[in-house]
């Protein structure tokens, strides 16, 4: 798969790992969707967050406090499991000894060693695992050196607390489901994908900060310009995976929803939500009604 050489790789890791929501009007990253006197919540997520990022708008305890079954995009002990993770690291390994060493042009391996050193990332022992791979692990390292935790993301949160509460939660893909998709980001091209983690890993902070504004202020179309538009214009092949064929697997598993007599919280990344192609307008060209969701007022 070929990859236009300005596509931004800290949009992109973004894109995947924080997804974060917002709404067109300002007013919550919530929807009620409904069809007769059936409906649903749907909101998006940010995946990763910083304790300080807390209270979220009052709008997700509100709709999590009125639903009676927490739905998320997988079950989230599923994906932290060691046998997910192992997988997962077998999908992103080389074969037959290869390494990333052997990928990457003399330089750009040496400017890697050098900034992986600078962050205590063993970039040694991780040198058998494709550059994707290395990409988002080393964005991972950045974003918590900046505060950032999977335990205060948004699903995280939620899915303890439904727990807790003994909701039922359900997941709208499996772990093998979302290790397919993963997958297909295995072999971009390594010089192309470190060049530009490096180059971005360095402004990674204003884009953080860039995208959790967008999500305070409810403004999906900006947030979609800033994470998804370089996507969709230079490679259409990983949008096309990572988005529209998600959304056009997750919707009829949604539309199931409406026939229980349970209301559903379903929490997804707000990329899922956004666009011609998001979950929000394939709703309303399938005669649901949907709106931005507001917690009452006492």
């Amino acid at each position: 798969m070929s990859i236009h050489r300005h596509l931004s790789i800290s949009r992109f890791f973004v894109l995947l790992c924080l997804l974060a929501s917002a709404s067109a009007h300002a007013q919550t990253s919530l929807y009620e969707i409904s069809k007769g006197n059936q409906k649903i919540y749907l909101g998006g997520t940010i995946h990763l967050l910083r304790s300080s990022d807390y209270p979220l708008p009052a709008e997700y305890d509100h709709a999590y406090q009125h639903a009676d079954v927490l739905v998320l995009e997988t079950n989230l002990d599923n994906a932290a499991s060691p046998e997910f993770g192992q997988k997962m690291a077998k999908a992103f390994m080389y074969s037959g000894g290869k390494t990333l060493a052997e990928d990457l042009q003399p330089a750009l391996w040496q400017e890697l060693q050098t900034f992986s050193a600078a962050r205590q990332y063993p970039i040694a022992q991780m040198s058998a695992f494709k550059a994707m791979f290395v990409s988002l692990s080393l964005s991972v390292v950045e974003m918590q050196r900046l505060g950032f935790g999977v335990a205060e993301g948004v699903d995280m949160v939620f899915f303890q607390k439904a727990k807790t509460d003994s909701k039922p939660v359900l997941e709208l893909e499996s772990g093998d489901e979302v290790l397919t998709q993963l997958a297909l980001l295995a072999d971009m091209d390594a010089n192309m994908v470190i060049k530009a983690t490096l180059r971005d890993l360095h402004k990674m902070d204003a884009v953080l900060e860039k995208a959790l504004g967008y999500w305070r202020r409810g403004e999906l179309e900006k947030l979609d310009r800033e994470m998804s538009a370089d996507m969709r214009r230079e490679a259409p092949e990983v949008y096309q995976h990572l988005l529209i064929a998600r959304n056009q697997a997750w919707l009829p598993k949604i539309e199931k929803l409406f026939a229980t007599t349970d209301v559903e919280l379903v929490l997804v990344g707000s990329l899922h939500l956004s666009s011609k192609d998001g979950l929000l307008a394939q709703l309303k060209q399938r005669g649901y009604q949907v709106k931005p969701y507001l917690a009452k007022q006492p």
